[in-house]
């Protein structure tokens, strides 16, 4: 069951909408769900009303806004939003959950704030976000309102990633769980780790196969048999909800990393951040104490 905070009037219906339901309520208030799903994508990064952008405007002049995958979007209150095309929605989350053993992925747009990262395990009790107005929205109030457009997208996609009516969910008629489909970390076992945000499990080893699910950062998942063609390394995996198919490296990338039988998966660990470019912050001269400031997601590399 889903609950979207304080209580919020249907502004755009399903039908009318073709792929979400609109929600608008109380300016800033709490976004919840009821249930539990995994935290998959976060764009938490734009402030409501400052960057919030008018979707005619957007309409209009989007050919001159268009940076390659950017564009460069006027708010409604003047200022230059630098957007990718997958942000329009503003600050959104992804959330990966099931209903009744089938996947489902709820998203939810136009937040004024994210209060949840990327692979946390929600429940009842977590305030997600708040209602906003970032990105792309309509609204019949004067552009000078804060709460200008302010309300709460929500949509609803199946195991197949197609659209369903987000009503049921919205009004606690249907209720989610979450079920985890990573394997365990087992080093008698030959297992690649996830390292880019999202790759597609194929039926079989070829990218015209079907597309039956998806992998994700961090996962672990046992390697079953390994097939090659000329441009992909096939990895044969059965994820914990019994899916079994294809996930591919390409070769030249790293897209995954492989864990041999035995290897100690620290060892694995410092291999994948050494693909990434460092940069040398600071040389020890003497023995001491010292302090260092991080900012979110920097790392602190100890030889």
């Amino acid at each position: 069951m889903l609950l979207l905070g304080s209580k919020r009037a249907v502004t755009q219906d399903y039908k009318a909408h073709g792929d979400a339901e609109d929600y608008a309520g109380e300016h800033l208030s709490i976004i919840k769900i009821k249930g539990k799903a995994k935290v998959k994508k976060v764009v938490n990064k734009y402030n409501a009303h400052e960057d919030t952008i008018n979707y005619n405007d957007f309409m209009n002049n989007k050919i001159v806004w268009r940076d390659e995958t950017h564009y460069n979007c006027v708010s409604i209150t003047g200022k230059v939003v630098r957007c990718h095309q997958s942000e329009l929605g503003g600050n959104q989350v992804e959330l990966e959950c099931y209903e009744e053993g089938k996947k489902r992925t709820i998203r939810i747009l136009h937040m004024a704030d994210v209060l949840v990262n990327v692979g946390d395990i929600i429940d009842s009790d977590t305030i997600i976000g708040k209602q906003g107005n970032t990105g792309l929205v309509l609204s019949s109030r004067a552009r000078s309102d804060i709460t200008y457009g302010s309300h709460v997208h929500f949509e609803v996609l199946d195991e197949n990633y197609q659209s369903v009516d987000p009503r049921e969910y919205a009004l606690f008629s249907k209720e989610v769980d979450y079920m985890e489909q990573t394997n365990v970390i087992d080093n008698s076992k030959k297992q690649i780790k996830v390292i880019v945000d999202k790759i597609n499990i194929r039926l079989k080893p070829s990218v015209n196969s079907s597309d039956i699910g998806n992998v994700y950062s961090d996962e672990i998942y046992d390697v079953l048999g390994i097939t090659e063609d000329e441009k992909y390394i096939w990895y044969h995996i059965k994820t914990n909800l019994e899916v079994s198919g294809y996930i591919a490296n390409e070769k030249g990338q790293s897209w995954l990393t492989v864990i041999n039988e035995g290897e100690n998966i620290m060892k694995e660990v410092k291999e994948v951040d050494q693909l990434k470019e460092l940069k040398l912050i600071f040389t020890c001269e003497k023995d001491g104490m010292y302090a260092v400031k991080l900012k979110l997601g920097e790392k602190v590399y100890i030889e």
